[in-house]
């Protein structure tokens, strides 16, 4: 069995390298495509890191790469706490603080992971792809988020915004054809001494009007208003009403949903099984009181024939 040589690291030492380097350093050392230092909580990293400095000890076959349940987490942390037991290593891994996947913790235990793999490693030639089967680590949907983030920006097709002008001109033409009408038929209603007051308002359609006014105009002199703004004056064909769903996240979401959904169906398998287990042991508990019950039955009654039976000697 291969000698250890145990690391002890106090937080006086300042030789640690950054984040960024330890990630460097992780990558290359396994052929992985971590994007966090966080995603080594699995214990998947540690197991090959293991069989990297001490091969052929851990099981590899046992490792579960790119699970994302728990139990199987607890799983891989067992295979490293079992192997660097039986290699004589003293540090102990603090399993409840690592799976938890927050940075501080799995920064400072890889920080004294990096000073262990460099008093242990002798510089023999490693392929950890080839040692867990070409199967990659993490797989691509841990760092799928750069991708999808860029597909995220909004877009807009300025052609879809062209068209609105076109309407603009029958618009426009509509509009002064309206005018037109309403100033050629105005001069021919004269309203008289006695009318009232509001009546010449109609005449004000036959101003300039803006650009903007629409086809409404005609409609609306009655009402005392110019009709200029109305709200069919602006154009609405062009600029989309909801920003645009990103594919790429939509297809994320649902791998999601599936693999919670086949972490609950796993989860019900297990409890299942728990709870056929629990009845098992619970019958045969109970057979054995029913049967240590009836066993007790008879022997307090051979004792108690035996006692009556002696008391009829003495009795004699």
């Amino acid at each position: 069995m291969a000698s250890v040589v145990n690391v002890y690291t106090t937080s006086s030492q300042t030789d640690n390298l950054s984040r960024h380097d330890m990630l460097l350093w992780v990558n290359d050392c396994l052929q992985s495509n971590f994007t966090k230092l966080e995603q080594l909580h699995t214990g998947a990293g540690y197991c090959q890191f293991t069989d990297f400095l001490f091969p052929d000890i851990l099981p590899l076959k046992k490792v579960k790469w790119n699970s994302k349940n728990e139990l199987d987490w607890l799983a891989n942390w067992k295979l490293v706490q079992t192997t660097w037991k039986s290699l004589g290593v003293e540090k102990v891994i603090p399993v409840d603080k690592l799976i938890k996947g927050k940075f501080q913790d799995n920064f400072e235990f890889l920080q004294w992971f990096k000073k262990f793999f460099d008093a242990n490693y002798d510089g023999h030639e490693y392929n950890p792809l080839e040692a867990r089967s070409g199967e990659p680590l993490p797989t691509e949907g841990a760092g799928a988020a750069k991708p999808g983030a860029a597909s995220r920006m909004p877009t807009r097709a300025p052609v879809q915004a062209r068209p609105a002008a076109a309407p603009a001109t029958s618009s426009r033409n509509s509009s002064n054809q309206a005018l037109n009408t309403t100033s050629t038929t105005q001069p021919a209603r004269r309203a008289p001494p006695g009318a009232p007051a509001h009546l010449p308002a109609s005449v004000t359609p036959a101003r300039p009007t803006p650009i903007r006014a629409t086809s409404g105009v005609g409609a609306t002199p009655a009402n005392g208003s110019n009709g200029v703004k109305t709200p069919m004056t602006r154009p609405t064909g062009g600029v989309p009403q909801q920003p645009a769903v990103d594919p790429a996240q939509v297809k994320q979401l649902k791998a999601e949903v599936e693999e919670a959904n086949r972490q609950l169906t796993e989860m019900d398998t297990v409890v299942a099984s728990l709870e056929k287990e629990r009845d098992f042991y619970f019958s045969k508990l109970r057979s054995i009181e029913v049967g240590t019950l009836i066993i007790f039955k008879i022997i307090v009654e051979k004792t108690t024939g035996i006692l009556v039976f002696k008391k009829k000697q003495v009795g004699i």
